[in-house]
Protein backbone atom coordinates (compact mmCIF):
# COMPACT_ATOMS: atom_id res chain seq x y z
CA UNK A 1 0.00 0.00 0.00
CA UNK A 2 1.23 3.50 -0.94
CA UNK A 3 1.51 6.34 1.64
CA UNK A 4 -0.43 9.32 1.08
CA UNK A 5 1.55 12.16 -0.22
CA UNK A 6 2.58 14.62 2.31
CA UNK A 7 1.67 18.00 0.00
CA UNK A 8 -0.19 20.05 -1.74
CA UNK A 9 1.27 21.76 -5.26
CA UNK A 10 -0.62 24.51 -6.74
CA UNK A 11 -2.39 24.26 -10.48
CA UNK A 12 -2.25 21.58 -12.22
CA UNK A 13 -5.81 20.70 -12.36
CA UNK A 14 -7.36 17.75 -13.99
CA UNK A 15 -9.50 17.11 -16.93
CA UNK A 16 -12.08 15.74 -14.59
CA UNK A 17 -12.77 15.35 -11.15
CA UNK A 18 -15.50 12.85 -9.94
CA UNK A 19 -17.28 13.22 -6.56
CA UNK A 20 -18.56 10.69 -3.86
CA UNK A 21 -21.59 12.01 -2.46
CA UNK A 22 -22.56 10.58 0.82
CA UNK A 23 -19.92 12.02 3.42
CA UNK A 24 -17.89 13.82 0.73
CA UNK A 25 -20.19 16.75 -0.69
CA UNK A 26 -23.55 15.93 1.70
CA UNK A 27 -24.16 15.12 4.93
CA UNK A 28 -26.72 12.65 4.50
CA UNK A 29 -26.09 10.61 7.69
CA UNK A 30 -29.11 12.43 9.64
CA UNK A 31 -32.50 11.02 7.04
CA UNK A 32 -30.23 7.28 6.39
CA UNK A 33 -30.48 6.87 9.86
CA UNK A 34 -34.33 8.22 10.01
CA UNK A 35 -35.05 5.85 7.35
CA UNK A 36 -32.69 2.26 9.13
CA UNK A 37 -34.16 3.33 12.71
CA UNK A 38 -37.65 3.12 10.99
CA UNK A 39 -36.82 -0.32 9.76
CA UNK A 40 -35.72 -1.64 12.86
CA UNK A 41 -38.28 -0.72 14.55
CA UNK A 42 -41.25 -2.30 12.36
CA UNK A 43 -39.62 -5.25 12.82
CA UNK A 44 -39.12 -4.76 16.43
CA UNK A 45 -35.17 -4.31 16.70
CA UNK A 46 -33.16 -1.70 18.41
CA UNK A 47 -32.46 1.56 16.48
CA UNK A 48 -28.91 3.55 16.48
CA UNK A 49 -27.66 6.88 17.07
CA UNK A 50 -26.45 8.92 14.09
CA UNK A 51 -22.62 8.25 15.28
CA UNK A 52 -23.11 4.47 14.80
CA UNK A 53 -25.05 5.07 11.58
CA UNK A 54 -22.27 7.09 9.91
CA UNK A 55 -19.80 4.60 10.24
CA UNK A 56 -22.40 1.77 8.90
CA UNK A 57 -22.84 3.71 5.53
CA UNK A 58 -20.79 2.96 2.40
CA UNK A 59 -21.48 -0.24 -0.10
CA UNK A 60 -25.57 0.86 -0.97
CA UNK A 61 -28.63 0.31 0.71
CA UNK A 62 -28.73 -3.47 1.09
CA UNK A 63 -25.03 -2.96 3.09
CA UNK A 64 -26.81 -0.19 4.87
CA UNK A 65 -28.92 -2.39 6.24
CA UNK A 66 -27.42 -5.43 6.67
CA UNK A 67 -25.39 -3.75 9.14
CA UNK A 68 -27.71 -2.17 10.78
CA UNK A 69 -29.63 -5.32 11.66
CA UNK A 70 -26.15 -6.88 12.86
CA UNK A 71 -25.44 -4.22 15.13
CA UNK A 72 -28.67 -4.32 16.75
CA UNK A 73 -28.01 -8.80 17.30
CA UNK A 74 -30.33 -9.56 14.24
CA UNK A 75 -28.12 -10.54 11.59
CA UNK A 76 -29.64 -11.37 8.03
CA UNK A 77 -29.49 -13.41 5.23
CA UNK A 78 -28.83 -11.93 1.45
CA UNK A 79 -32.60 -13.04 0.72
CA UNK A 80 -33.53 -11.12 3.68
CA UNK A 81 -31.60 -8.19 3.52
CA UNK A 82 -32.99 -7.62 0.13
CA UNK A 83 -36.87 -8.16 0.82
CA UNK A 84 -36.27 -5.05 3.11
CA UNK A 85 -34.74 -2.63 0.42
CA UNK A 86 -37.85 -1.55 -1.08
CA UNK A 87 -39.63 -0.98 2.11
CA UNK A 88 -36.58 1.03 3.30
CA UNK A 89 -36.47 3.00 0.03
CA UNK A 90 -40.08 3.79 0.70
CA UNK A 91 -38.96 5.36 3.98
CA UNK A 92 -35.88 6.91 2.50
CA UNK A 93 -36.93 8.78 -0.05
CA UNK A 94 -39.74 10.37 1.81
CA UNK A 95 -37.11 11.98 4.09
CA UNK A 96 -34.40 11.94 2.27
CA UNK A 97 -33.92 15.71 2.16
CA UNK A 98 -35.54 16.43 5.52
CA UNK A 99 -32.11 17.00 7.04
CA UNK A 100 -29.58 16.54 4.38
CA UNK A 101 -27.59 19.40 3.64
CA UNK A 102 -24.25 19.98 1.81
CA UNK A 103 -20.87 19.48 4.17
CA UNK A 104 -18.75 22.73 4.46
CA UNK A 105 -17.11 24.50 1.95
CA UNK A 106 -18.26 21.85 -1.04
CA UNK A 107 -20.50 24.57 -2.55
CA UNK A 108 -17.33 26.47 -2.58
CA UNK A 109 -15.06 23.39 -4.24
CA UNK A 110 -17.65 22.64 -6.70
CA UNK A 111 -18.04 26.18 -7.69
CA UNK A 112 -14.26 26.69 -7.83
CA UNK A 113 -13.34 23.74 -10.25
CA UNK A 114 -16.53 24.62 -12.81
CA UNK A 115 -15.16 28.34 -12.92
CA UNK A 116 -12.10 26.93 -13.78
CA UNK A 117 -13.28 24.51 -16.19
CA UNK A 118 -13.12 21.54 -15.08
CA UNK A 119 -15.37 18.83 -15.77
CA UNK A 120 -17.21 17.27 -12.63
CA UNK A 121 -19.38 14.05 -12.05
CA UNK A 122 -20.85 12.46 -8.98
CA UNK A 123 -20.63 8.54 -8.77
CA UNK A 124 -22.19 7.35 -5.35
CA UNK A 125 -23.82 3.89 -4.34
CA UNK A 126 -26.82 5.29 -3.47
CA UNK A 127 -29.81 4.57 -6.23
CA UNK A 128 -30.20 6.89 -8.89
CA UNK A 129 -33.55 8.36 -8.46
CA UNK A 130 -32.68 9.43 -4.90
CA UNK A 131 -29.43 10.91 -5.99
CA UNK A 132 -31.09 12.76 -8.35
CA UNK A 133 -34.00 13.74 -5.57
CA UNK A 134 -30.48 14.98 -3.21
CA UNK A 135 -28.77 16.39 -6.16
CA UNK A 136 -31.78 18.44 -7.46
CA UNK A 137 -32.82 19.68 -3.43
CA UNK A 138 -29.19 20.66 -2.34
CA UNK A 139 -29.15 22.87 -5.77
CA UNK A 140 -25.91 20.62 -7.36
CA UNK A 141 -27.79 19.91 -10.77
CA UNK A 142 -25.66 22.67 -12.49
CA UNK A 143 -22.36 20.84 -11.57
CA UNK A 144 -22.39 17.24 -12.78
CA UNK A 145 -21.95 16.46 -16.72
CA UNK A 146 -22.95 12.71 -15.23
CA UNK A 147 -24.76 11.25 -12.06
CA UNK A 148 -23.92 7.50 -11.41
CA UNK A 149 -26.25 5.75 -8.84
CA UNK A 150 -25.18 2.63 -6.91
CA UNK A 151 -28.02 1.11 -9.54
CA UNK A 152 -26.86 2.74 -12.46
CA UNK A 153 -24.84 -0.01 -13.40
CA UNK A 154 -24.58 -3.83 -12.84
CA UNK A 155 -21.83 -3.16 -10.03
CA UNK A 156 -21.31 -0.89 -7.20
CA UNK A 157 -17.87 0.74 -5.56
CA UNK A 158 -15.54 -0.63 -4.80
CA UNK A 159 -16.15 -2.22 -8.24
CA UNK A 160 -14.39 0.43 -10.62
CA UNK A 161 -17.42 0.14 -13.11
CA UNK A 162 -19.69 2.98 -11.69
CA UNK A 163 -16.41 5.08 -11.88
CA UNK A 164 -15.57 4.29 -15.31
CA UNK A 165 -19.09 4.54 -16.40
CA UNK A 166 -18.66 7.98 -14.64
CA UNK A 167 -16.07 9.11 -17.41
CA UNK A 168 -16.92 7.40 -20.43
CA UNK A 169 -19.94 9.79 -20.02
CA UNK A 170 -17.68 12.54 -18.99
CA UNK A 171 -15.47 11.75 -22.10
CA UNK A 172 -12.23 11.91 -19.81
CA UNK A 173 -9.83 9.29 -19.77
CA UNK A 174 -8.56 7.55 -16.04
CA UNK A 175 -5.29 9.21 -16.51
CA UNK A 176 -7.13 12.93 -16.67
CA UNK A 177 -9.22 12.62 -13.93
CA UNK A 178 -9.08 12.42 -10.14
CA UNK A 179 -11.81 10.79 -7.96
CA UNK A 180 -12.44 12.40 -4.51
CA UNK A 181 -14.32 10.79 -1.61
CA UNK A 182 -14.44 9.19 1.79
CA UNK A 183 -13.91 5.30 1.88
CA UNK A 184 -12.26 1.84 1.45
CA UNK A 185 -14.87 1.92 -1.73
CA UNK A 186 -14.02 5.01 -3.17
CA UNK A 187 -10.12 4.25 -2.89
CA UNK A 188 -10.98 0.67 -4.44
CA UNK A 189 -12.66 1.49 -7.35
CA UNK A 190 -10.28 4.37 -7.50
CA UNK A 191 -7.58 2.13 -7.93
CA UNK A 192 -8.97 -0.57 -9.76
CA UNK A 193 -9.69 1.86 -12.71
CA UNK A 194 -6.18 4.06 -12.67
CA UNK A 195 -7.99 6.73 -11.42
CA UNK A 196 -6.25 9.21 -8.65
CA UNK A 197 -7.63 9.42 -5.62
CA UNK A 198 -8.19 12.05 -2.53
CA UNK A 199 -9.99 11.41 0.26
CA UNK A 200 -12.02 14.15 2.75
CA UNK A 201 -10.47 13.46 6.49
CA UNK A 202 -13.85 12.58 8.06
CA UNK A 203 -16.78 11.06 6.11
CA UNK A 204 -18.15 8.01 6.41
CA UNK A 205 -15.72 5.35 7.07
CA UNK A 206 -14.77 3.13 9.98
CA UNK A 207 -11.07 2.98 9.64
CA UNK A 208 -8.94 6.39 9.28
CA UNK A 209 -9.09 8.10 6.27
CA UNK A 210 -4.88 7.98 6.24
CA UNK A 211 -5.26 4.45 6.50
CA UNK A 212 -7.31 3.52 3.10
CA UNK A 213 -4.68 3.84 0.42
CA UNK A 214 -5.65 7.29 -1.18
CA UNK A 215 -3.09 9.20 -2.68
CA UNK A 216 -4.07 12.46 -0.36
CA UNK A 217 -5.91 12.70 2.66
CA UNK A 218 -7.35 16.65 2.88
CA UNK A 219 -7.13 18.75 5.73
CA UNK A 220 -10.73 19.73 4.33
CA UNK A 221 -12.47 20.45 1.13
CA UNK A 222 -11.13 24.52 1.25
CA UNK A 223 -7.51 22.93 0.99
CA UNK A 224 -9.13 22.03 -2.58
CA UNK A 225 -9.86 25.53 -3.07
CA UNK A 226 -6.47 26.79 -1.87
CA UNK A 227 -4.03 24.22 -3.37
CA UNK A 228 -4.00 20.78 -5.04
CA UNK A 229 -2.16 18.41 -5.89
CA UNK A 230 0.36 17.86 -8.60
CA UNK A 231 -0.65 14.61 -11.22
CA UNK A 232 2.36 12.80 -11.31
CA UNK A 233 1.47 9.21 -11.82
CA UNK A 234 1.09 7.63 -8.37
CA UNK A 235 1.99 4.01 -7.32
Amino acid sequence: MSQPETGLAAGNYPAAIVWDLDGTLAESAPDLTTALNTVLEENAHTGHDLAAVRNMIGGGVPKLIERGFRASGAPLDPHAVDALVPRFMEIYSACATDNTHLRPQAREALEHFQQAGVIQGLCTNKPISVTRQIVAALGMEAYFGSVIGGDSTKCRKPDPLPLQTCLEQLGVSAANAVMIGDSGADVGAARSAGVRIILVPDGYSSAPAETLGANYVLRDLSELIDAYPSLSPHN
